[in-house]
């Protein structure tokens, strides 16, 4: 007995078309398939053998490093282009303010601060959600709160 190296199974071209498509396209299993010539439920079935898998792992592996070298290159063309802006004396300076706001936040998005009014201490004046089907009781008369006991 030998030991032979086992050959890789064999990924058909319609396979390979459809993981690309799915992968570069962001398209659905059925949308991907079709585009290929393949029945969704091929496509499905071929997802599941290990090879198909890998290969649908390295497709995406190389198309997120491919993402990342383009948004590489266009923040680097962006800031040429912002850095030009700032040294010109055609740009208004509110335009150069903005500028330097953006590039030294860095790609950060700003803080945000928000305030929600969670008292409950006015009655009536808002939206309240009632589900289908419940009954919506009022009472009148009564104690409402500690106040009324005073």
């Amino acid at each position: 007995m030998t030991d032979q190296p086992r050959q890789a199974p064999r990924i058909s071209p319609k396979v390979r078309n459809a993981i690309e498509a799915r992968v570069c396209k962001g398209l659905s299993i059925a949308a991907a398939a079709e585009e290929a010539g393949l029945s969704r439920t091929g496509f499905a079935k071929a997802l599941q053998r290990p090879a198909v898998a890998d290969l649908l792992s390295q497709t995406q592996a190389r198309f997120v490093a491919e993402v990342n070298s383009k948004r590489a290159l266009h923040r680097a063309r962006a800031l040429d282009v912002a850095m030009d802006m700032l040294n010109s004396d055609k740009t208004d300076d509110r335009v150069k303010v903005k500028l330097i706001e953006i590039l030294s936040q860095d790609g950060k998005a700003p803080a945000v601060s928000v305030h929600v009014d969670a008292s409950t201490t006015h009655h009536g004046g808002g939206y309240e959600f009632v589900r289908p089907g419940a009954r919506i009781v009022d009472i009148e008369g009564g104690s409402t709160g500690p106040e009324d006991n005073a």
